[in-house]
């Protein structure tokens, strides 16, 4: 978007990365804003006179609210709420938010836009909330607000999350620390993998486009096991890997994942264009350029061993 020529303001808390990860040349042409998104008299201030708002702040791993559910339910729908209430009280009419694939859970796949949902864990109710509140503020005060569902977004630069991060990530970050990835279950469980440049690109294509709220996949319709992954990550070094299976660990985990992206191809003009052998080949590459800076690569996967059984 800065390369288009957008002026951002962005407002992050810093929990697990910020501008010291961007590139220079883009950091600086962003205005970083140090804060909560619920601070309302801080969100208002620097939402007024924008032309639009795209709506990020939320735990990004379901991880995170099984270890802190309260908090996890609190920056989701309290910090959802300020927006939308900043947005009315300034005018701004376009808002553009980060729901999640987890409300589909339950449903079979291919996930379609419209399917009867049923959130079965707290991560997913407190992003149906916020479809829920868009809808109301659209309907009672006309802002227009696109909600996208992203699938299972990775990228190269995911070093920051540390255990949190797509286990495309833990895998290489495995692999090129000369360690097996571990992997719950057997392994045959399936993610729609979209690469985060992706994932930006349909952010800002529903940011462009002139449509009343609704929601919209951001997947690239393709299923991909976590076996399959692995042995993208071993052709990538060209070694071979030993990957551990152990129990899953918590009550309520997606087997699969799986985007109609129907939708998104013919109302918003979105399709992905990385596959996922480039974008396990990208995360590899960066991983080898980081591994001196980030020496704790190799254990972020330990997460998935301690986690207490749920």
């Amino acid at each position: 978007m800065v390369a288009d020529g957008y002026e951002i303001t962005s407002l992050d808390n810093y929990k697990i990365g910020g501008k010291e990860f961007l590139p220079v040349d883009v950091a600086q042409q962003v205005n970083w804003v140090e804060g909560d998104s619920r601070d309302f008299g801080l969100l208002s201030e620097l939402v007024r006179g924008k032309d639009g708002v795209i709506h990020l702040a939320a735990p990004s791993s379901f991880l995170m609210y099984e270890e802190d559910p309260i908090d996890g339910a609190s920056v989701t729908t309290q910090g959802f709420l300020n927006v939308l209430e900043a947005m009315r009280r300034n005018d701004v009419r376009k808002l553009v938010y980060a729901s999640t694939s987890a409300v589909y859970e339950g449903n079979p796949v291919p996930y379609v836009e419209g399917m009867t949902i049923d959130p079965p864990d707290l991560k997913a109710l407190s992003k149906k909330w916020n479809e829920d509140a868009a809808h109301q503020y659209s309907t009672r005060y006309g802002i227009k607000a696109i909600g996208l569902r992203p699938f299972s977004v990775y990228g190269h630069d995911e070093f920051s999350k540390g255990g949190y991060a797509n286990v495309i990530s833990l895998f290489a970050w495995a692999a090129v620390s000369k360690t097996n990835p571990v992997v719950w279950g057997d392994g045959q469980q399936t993610r729609d993998f979209i690469y985060v440049d992706d994932a930006g690109l349909a952010f800002q294509r529903a940011l462009e486009a002139d449509l009343d709220t609704q929601e919209f996949n951001v997947g690239t319709g393709i299923e991909t096991t976590f076996t399959e992954a692995i042995a993208m990550v071993e052709q990538e070094l060209g070694v071979s890997l030993a990957p551990k299976f152990v129990d899953v660990p918590i009550a309520i985990y997606a087997h699969r994942l799986l985007a109609d992206t129907t939708r998104a191809e013919n109302v918003l003009g979105f399709r992905a264009r990385t596959s996922v052998r480039e974008g396990v080949r990208r995360v590899v590459e960066a991983t080898k350029r980081a591994q001196r800076d980030w020496p704790e690569l190799a254990t972020a996967q330990m997460y998935f061993e301690t986690l207490p059984q749920h």
